[in-house]
């Protein structure tokens, strides 16, 4: 069972920073399964809304408004990730998102969750393809968003 120090009243949710762009959760009882712990499949989730967050902050929208505005998706195709300490009910995890890889339709980015007793909840990849919705087909990232992505990584690398 995790620490009990792990737990801040008063704690905001959301994007604490933006570089490295870290999303704060508080654990919720509906996270958790039979075990009292984190269900597993909730780890994902985790990494999910903090990359979407990475993309309101970078990109400068989140994925619906990037479906209906410009008909650009985002689509997973590959996650792998490693779960190696319990979340419980009130415990907060910090969530940071740095890009790892970046392809000429795709971004890879290397995604970590920890609590704030300092243990490390879970390290993961989540490689996404920048795709035209109709029809779907790959399309090369935007000179200007590439722009924004280097500069996100280098300033990850001074931060």
């Amino acid at each position: 069972m995790a620490d009990t120090t792990s737990r801040l009243t008063d704690t905001p949710e959301g994007v604490v920073t933006d570089v490295p762009l870290v999303y704060r959760r508080r654990i919720a009882w509906s996270d958790t399964d039979a075990a009292r712990i984190v269900y597993t499949v909730r780890f994902f989730e985790f990494g999910m809304a903090a990359v979407e967050a990475w993309f309101r902050k970078i990109w400068g929208k989140h994925w619906y408004r990037m479906h209906v505005e410009q008909d650009v998706g985002t689509p997973f195709v590959h996650i792998d990730m490693d779960m190696r300490a319990p979340l419980v009910p009130d415990d907060i995890v910090d969530v940071r998102v740095l890009v790892e890889r970046v392809g000429r339709s795709s971004l890879t980015f290397a995604v970590d969750g920890r609590r704030h007793d300092g243990a490390d909840c879970f390290v993961a990849r989540y490689t996404c393809s920048l795709v035209q919705m109709n029809p779907i087909r790959s399309m090369p990232i935007p000179a200007d968003k590439r722009r924004l992505i280097d500069a996100y990584i280098a300033g990850c690398e001074t931060a």
